[in-house]
């Protein structure tokens, strides 16, 4: 079931963005209704990130108005260039795709089966690159330590990876994108880590489901253009 999920959820949004359409259909995921909008251009790429609490607040836009404060954490992303999903009421975005500044680029979402990761040292062979899904259980309690990057704001990095442009994403921890607060015991969806599941604790970037509560750490395998493919 979940597997299915997954895969189509993603296959969804693959349409989405290869058809490019300006104003994709609203997204129901987990209970919560999102409008997204296709923007074009370079944007930061943190599904596979893992992140690190600065120690700061951040203000995310709730949905409906207004604003919450979360804990802060910052994660290294790839930087694309391309059509891309992003919430242009959510994350700290101000209704447009507009660069949030100068040197700054969003982070936003376009499903892909390969992307370099700072967990390889950002080495761009098939191995070292593929995105694998993995479920964190909700006994980890990773519901409050996951970031959730979609839509917020990036600031271009001034030194690259060989070969990998990044940027430093500030992202909220323990956030849906709706800006309410995620419990603690829920388990989370995440494509950082390659299954590995020490990641959980290392602050990944991914997807709170409370409705996967209780089914443990799973590797759930790659989600390609044309299906899932599964362990």
């Amino acid at each position: 079931m979940k597997k299915a999920i997954i895969a189509s959820l993603v296959l969804a949004l693959a349409g989405w963005v290869t058809a490019a359409k300006a104003e994709p259909p609203p997204l129901e995921f987990a209970g919560l209704v999102y409008d997204l909008q296709i923007c074009e251009g370079e944007y930061a790429l943190c599904a596979a990130s893992t992140c690190t609490p600065t120690g700061h607040k951040i203000a995310v836009n709730v949905q409906g108005g207004g604003t919450a404060l979360f804990d802060e954490a910052a994660c290294t992303c790839p930087i694309y260039k391309g059509p891309a999903l992003a919430d242009p009421d959510g994350g700290n975005m101000q209704g447009t795709c507009k660069p949030p500044g100068p040197n700054q680029v969003w982070s936003l979402y376009s499903p892909k089966t390969n992307v370099p990761q700072q967990i390889n040292n950002w080495k761009l062979n098939q191995q070292a690159t593929e995105v694998e899904f993995q479920e964190c259980a909700d006994t980890d309690g990773v519901g409050g330590t996951f970031a959730n990057c979609f839509s917020f704001a990036c600031t271009i990095d001034a030194h690259h990876p060989v070969g990998v442009p990044t940027a430093t994403c500030y992202c909220p921890l323990g956030e849906n994108p709706d800006g309410s607060a995620v419990a603690a015991d829920t388990e989370v969806f995440t494509p950082a880590g390659q299954c590995n599941t020490d990641i959980c604790y290392d602050h990944p970037v991914g997807a709170a489901f409370a409705g996967a509560n209780d089914q443990g750490n799973q590797c759930l395998g790659q989600v390609t253009n044309s299906g899932p493919t599964l362990p």
